[in-house]
């Protein structure tokens, strides 16, 4: 009785969607526009296709598409392309953008350092599997409870319409100043490789995950506040080199890594 609730549920998560966007969601099945990634504080918060948003794995929130569509998204700027499962609904054209990108999508396509990318959409599967329905109805029966339509509709409609989530910014960054990733102070001297510079705390951490992936020590990471108008600018950095064609040698090896980087002097130079 329970599968037969929830399968209804999803059914109609399915329809609903559907028919609130327009009749054919595969009609327009290519398309071309902004692509960014989830926020770090979004890991473990319930998508709606009902399993837990996880950053390693090739997912991604679309607006039209129904939960389950295949996609493969081609990074316009890099050639770079990947495929993603369709797990999540979102209000993308809103905010200026066509999908949201799991962590470990927009990894794969090297867009990590800018947060966002020109993207082209190409549908791949629009059918979703048996298997994949079983593994979703697990996840809205693994409290172990009956459906309840009103809690149970509460629920859902605060699953569909998932919201930015402002990035946690600890008062322990203040500007003008170098930290280590957890916010402790510190004092490196000379130049330093600048990987990007986000207002977005959340999304360096991001980073800083990806340059250790990438071999760079963790005591050689950085994070250099500045200010402006609009608010702090977290500089992200590695490396503590006495001349800038001494950091200027690792800008190559960056470049292999699909990142751009350039050459900053460190606050106590």
């Amino acid at each position: 009785m329970k599968k037969i609730i929830a399968l209804s549920l999803i059914v109609f998560w399915f329809s609903g969607r559907t028919i609130a966007n327009q009749t054919n969601p595969f009609e327009k099945d290519r398309e071309e526009g902004t692509a960014r990634y989830y926020a770090a504080n979004l890991k473990g918060k319930l998508t709606s296709f009902g399993e837990k948003y996880d950053d390693s794995q090739l997912t991604a929130s679309h607006s039209r598409y129904p939960l389950n569509t295949l996609l493969k998204v081609t990074n316009l700027e890099n050639n770079l392309s990947v495929q993603v499962r369709i797990n999540d609904h979102c209000k993308c054209e809103e905010e200026g953008r066509i999908i949201n990108l799991s962590k470990e999508a927009a990894s794969r396509l090297g867009m990590m350092a800018s947060g966002k990318a020109k993207v082209y959409l190409e549908v791949i599967a629009p059918m979703a599997s048996e298997r994949m329905i079983d593994k979703a109805l697990d996840n809205l029966l693994s409290k172990g409870r009956e459906v309840n339509s009103k809690e149970e509709g509460k629920e859902i409609k605060e699953l569909i319409s998932i919201k930015s989530i402002a990035p946690s910014e600890s008062e322990s960054f203040s500007a003008n100043h170098t930290f280590d990733i957890a916010g402790t102070e510190k004092s490196p001297k000379g130049f330093g490789v600048q990987v990007t510079a986000l207002s977005n705390l959340n999304m360096v951490q991001d980073l800083y995950d990806e340059l250790i992936k990438m071999g760079v020590k963790k005591e050689e990471i950085y994070v250099q506040v500045g200010a402006k108008d609009t608010g702090k600018i977290y500089r992200l950095m590695f490396g503590e080199f006495y001349t800038k064609q001494a950091a200027n040698e690792k800008l190559s090896w960056l470049s292999q890594h699909g990142y751009k980087g350039v050459i900053r002097s460190h606050y106590n130079l």
